[in-house]
């Protein structure tokens, strides 16, 4: 998987010259897409009755992205729990280590009723993958 980088463009601005704190969670939605690429087909999984819900995001951010900054996305699933799981993802400055932002988003896979599925068996195999 590569991680997706990201050129701050004017839209992702706001009035203070800096990345738009909601805008963030694009980038981190971006790098979650990502992990997924060729390695789930999330249009299988609906046609199955899955889906893929985010629960909760905790986010910090330590450092603005500005004008013609590039962002890398960085996210890794780090926890499985019975029903949720979890992923530690970061936006950093492309080719530094420096941190604009970490996130945990907490996960689960629903199925058609919106209720949460064990993760365990051929679904976790498939999510570890991840």
């Amino acid at each position: 998987m590569k991680n997706p980088v990201i050129q701050i463009r004017g839209y992702h601005l706001d009035v203070y010259g800096h990345v738009n704190n909601a805008r963030y969670l694009e980038f981190l939605e971006e790098g979650r897409w990502t992990m997924f690429d060729g390695k789930i087909d999330l249009d299988e999984w609906r046609k199955n009755g899955r889906s893929f819900y985010v629960v909760n995001i905790n986010i910090n951010y330590n450092k603005a992205a500005v004008l013609g900054d590039f962002i890398e996305v960085v996210s890794k699933v780090i926890k499985f729990g019975n029903k949720s799981g979890k992923i530690s993802q970061k936006i950093i400055l492309a080719n530094t280590d420096t941190v604009c932002v970490d996130a945990e988003v907490t996960f689960a896979i629903v199925d058609d009723s919106g209720k949460a599925l064990p993760i365990k068996g051929e679904l976790r195999t498939l999510l570890e993958r991840l």
